[in-house]
């Protein structure tokens, strides 16, 4: 009885080990570079919180904000993120992108 057993849980193992997985996409990266008008920064924390919402978004390579002239510039990977998930990032910490 116990070969049975041992034949049937490698038996499942294999089925397991061997189905068919979607193959993975490997696009190469299309980096965009934006400079983001964004209303609402006044100091160093408001810059500090809009880089590290964006930096957390996948495909983000660089962000750099800036209080004293109201912009934002993005380097991504537009296979991975896109104008609309970062801009949804910026204000949903309570700024306002104005060009969108």
């Amino acid at each position: 009885m116990k070969p049975i057993i041992f034949i049937s849980i490698l038996a499942i193992s294999l089925v397991a080990c061997t189905s068919k997985q979607p193959p993975k996409e490997n696009k190469a990266p299309v980096m965009v570079e934006m400079t983001l008008k964004v209303d609402g920064m006044t100091c160093d924390h408001c810059e500090e919180s809009i880089q590290n919402g964006v930096i957390a978004l996948a495909g983000i390579d660089s962000i750099s904000a800036n209080h004293e002239d109201s912009t934002a510039f993005v380097r991504f990977d537009s296979n991975k993120t896109d104008l609309k998930e970062i801009t949804k990032t910026i204000e949903g910490r309570g700024f306002i992108v104005a060009s969108k």
